[in-house]
């Protein structure tokens, strides 16, 4: 449950984080240094993340599971793909430099 609510209050803080920079489609709206995207640049993904594990350990199943790696498998794309669309402005890339870490600071 813990995992859970940590998980919500991060990507709902990265949304609100965004307030009117969040988009469903890639596209360059800013970029956005403070709260967690100091820490991280994709928070609210790994908020999601978060979440999943959390669910995950409430109800564990090898269909849950597989689920779960399909979605982070689709996630971690997107992340790629924002970057490939957002890494074309200047300030992005200076962002990537200062920010090293997508998800999980210290890892990825």
């Amino acid at each position: 449950m813990l995992l859970l609510l940590v998980g919500l209050a991060i990507h709902v803080g990265a949304k609100l984080s965004l307030l009117r920079s969040f988009g469903i489609v890639a596209a360059d709206r800013g970029v956005k240094r403070r709260g967690l995207y100091a820490v991280m640049r994709h928070p609210m993904y790994a908020g999601y993340i978060l979440t999943h594990i959390g669910f995950l350990l409430a109800s564990p199943s090898w269909w849950n599971l597989g689920v779960y790696v399909m979605a982070w498998s689709f996630l971690i794309a997107r992340i790629f793909a924002e970057e490939k669309v957002l890494s074309a402005n200047p300030d992005y890339q200076g962002y990537m430099t200062g920010v090293s870490y997508r998800l999980l600071p210290g890892v990825f």
